[in-house]
């Protein structure tokens, strides 16, 4: 009954498949006759190829979901070259694709329940500020981005199921940082700061120290504090699949990705970053201690990273000791009276609007209020809380908070479990990359200390490989001990 049952999913696969190409080869004949610009015909005709092998494939399409989102592709060409928005029509083909899989193949997908009830509910709060938010805007904008982020958090949760497949997006978020983390590099060391390198390389002239400004490269994100976090989370993946890799060419690629995703974060002039590294290293330090080898490694690459360090981003970093100087030591510095102003005006909206916040993405529009009564910061612009946290607690209240905190608290738990369980079976590749991938979530959470949740996109996509993993570690394990049954007998 069983191979029938596949012979006939299989069938229904080629059908589709069929059918999809001829639909893919007659439109793209109409578009090359109608279109007077052949290359728009070749576009679309691409892209038809494209989503046909999303249908028929599922990782593939997780894969280029992943892609897409850490390089911000889709955003990219939308805001540098005028082309409508690819992101959204692929999330909803590859939704498609998974009801038509599960359809044809009468299987659900396990593991996903719990996970679509946490994001949920942090939706369900998010939601109801836009019954009581001022600038209503603001709000709905703030949740309808949320809406597509939280789509994209449960599809990751179905889509990746086993070792293979996360081993495949681990890989494709190293090709994403590789991409952009390259273009920051030749910027960096090469001074070229007039190329953007069509959005992917932006650059910023911002503060670097006191009233010093210089160029902070931002990759395709536009902002380098935002830029660093991101980069951060693959630096512990870099370096696993460095240590860890067995051939010689994939070793080579994720030196290659260790190299130039920490020179885009040092590029970055981030302090918050490199607080967060610090963080990072502490949390991986105490739960899988180093060897000796692999700490005269890390020598050896620190001291290969601090040749590149530029001596203007040493001084910025020697600043950071101004936060424990009071608040004379605070107020030297224009970035940190600005930083201090929007925290404390963040916990005092808090205080004031406990139990629902003042409404997602509200923030800004109280600051003014609060800021003139501090008399720390002289803009008088809009600003934002500068604390992930924080600005969950002031734009959603304990209601939002509770449940942001639990996701987290979930999304930790389960990682450091499946380590445990993958580590006691004797899974020690598996388990050493989850716990990268763990530690690199906790530095995109230690830098969530000093931004806000500007881009949360990233944070998203983390919470849906995060809150994945458990299963992972589960078919892992079933695996292994299936083939252990296969060998005895």
């Amino acid at each position: 009954m069983q191979v029938r049952s596949s012979l006939k999913n299989t069938t229904w696969l080629y059908i589709g498949t069929g059918i999809a190409s001829a639909i893919v080869g007659i439109i793209s004949g109409i578009i090359v006759f109608k279109l007077d610009n052949p290359l728009f015909a070749i576009a679309g005709a691409l892209a038809m190829v494209f989503a046909v092998i999303t249908v028929t494939n599922l990782d593939f399409g997780l894969l280029a979901l992943v892609f897409m989102a850490y390089t911000r592709f889709s955003d990219v060409l939308v805001s540098f070259h005028n082309l409508p928005s690819i992101f959204k029509p692929f999330i909803a083909l590859l939704i498609v694709a998974i009801l038509l899989k599960w359809i044809i193949e009468r299987q659900i997908s396990a593991g996903w329940g719990r996970s679509a009830i946490l994001v949920g509910a942090y939706g369900l709060v998010v939601f109801s500020s836009l019954l009581y938010a001022s600038d209503f805007a603001f709000a709905l904008g703030a949740a309808l981005n949320f809406l597509k982020d939280g789509i994209i958090a449960v599809v990751l949760v179905i889509l990746i199921q086993d070792g293979k497949t996360f081993l495949g997006v681990v890989w494709v978020l190293l090709a994403a940082g590789i991409f952009v983390g390259t273009i920051s590099t030749y910027q960096g060391l090469s001074g070229d700061y007039n190329n953007d390198f069509g959005g992917f390389g932006q650059v910023g002239y911002q503060n670097i120290i006191g009233e010093t400004e210089g160029n902070r490269l931002s990759g395709p994100v536009g902002d380098p504090n935002f830029y660093a976090q991101a980069m951060l989370v693959l630096i512990p993946l870099a370096l696993n699949r460095f240590l860890k890799e067995k051939r010689w060419l994939l070793k080579g690629m994720a030196g290659w990705a260790f190299l130039v995703i920490t020179l885009a974060v040092v590029f970055s002039y981030s302090r918050g970053a490199a607080v967060a590294a610090a963080v990072m290293l502490l949390f991986s330090m105490l739960h899988s201690p180093p060897r000796l080898s692999d700490v005269l490694i890390g020598v050896l690459l620190i001291i290969l990273i601090a040749t590149f360090i530029p001596n203007p981003y040493m001084e910025r970093l020697g600043t950071l000791t101004d936060v424990f100087g009071g608040r004379s030591g605070v107020l030297n510095d224009v970035s940190y009276r600005g930083r201090a102003s929007e925290t404390i005006a963040a916990w005092l909206m808090f205080i004031d609007h406990p139990i629902f916040g003042v409404g997602v993405e509200n923030y800004p529009v109280f600051y003014q209020s609060y800021s003139r009564k501090l008399g720390l910061d002289p803009r008088l612009e809009q600003r934002q809380a500068h604390n992930l946290y924080l600005q969950v607690a002031a734009e959603t209240g304990l209601a939002g908070i509770l449940v942001f905190g639990w996701l987290l608290i979930v999304m930790m738990r389960g990682m450091l479990a499946a380590w445990r369980k993958l580590k006691d079976a004797g899974e020690f590749l598996t388990a050493d990359l989850i716990l990268s991938f763990a530690t690199g979530v906790v530095g995109y959470l230690a830098a969530a200390m000093f931004i806000h949740g500007a881009y949360p996109r990233y944070l998203w996509l983390l919470a849906g490989i995060s809150l994945a993993i458990p299963k992972v570690a589960d078919r892992v394990l079933e695996n292994s001990e299936k083939g252990l049954d296969d060998s005895r007998n």
